[in-house]
């Protein structure tokens, strides 16, 4: 399951991940998102780990579907975590994605917030190029 953090504002969105993520959590989820990129055109995503469980295989396919459909929607994207894999795929998939990407362990949630909300928001012209 997720819940959004209170400390999310405009383009910036923070996430606490608890336990296993469904099915059912992306079918809410996805469309919150798509809602705030349709607003904001791009934002910033902090996801808080430190309570993953894993995740449903429906689940982690709407995430993959999601994640390519917006490549190019995210700003930044913080993970924060205290599991090992968690640093490497985020290290591993920075490349591919169309954003800042950044791991942080979770004594460091405040400069992994500082990190996400530092990122002016870019304008359509500059997204453009």
């Amino acid at each position: 399951m997720y819940r959004v953090l209170d400390e999310s504002s405009g383009n910036v969105v923070g996430i606490k991940v608890e336990g296993k993520l469904t099915k059912e959590d992306y079918d809410v989820l996805v469309p919150y998102l798509e809602n705030l990129i349709q607003e904001h055109g791009r934002v910033s995503l902090l996801c808080d780990m430190t309570d993953f469980e894993g995740m449903e295989l429906e689940a982690f396919w709407q995430d993959f579907k999601f994640g390519l459909r917006h490549l190019r929607d995210f700003e930044r994207f913080a993970v924060v975590g205290d599991q090992r894999w968690l640093e490497w795929c985020t290290k591993a998939f920075s490349p591919l994605m169309k954003t800042e990407a950044k791991y942080f362990k979770p004594d460091q949630l405040t400069e992994a917030w500082q990190w996400v909300r530092s990122c002016a928001p870019k304008t359509a012209e500059s997204r453009a190029r």
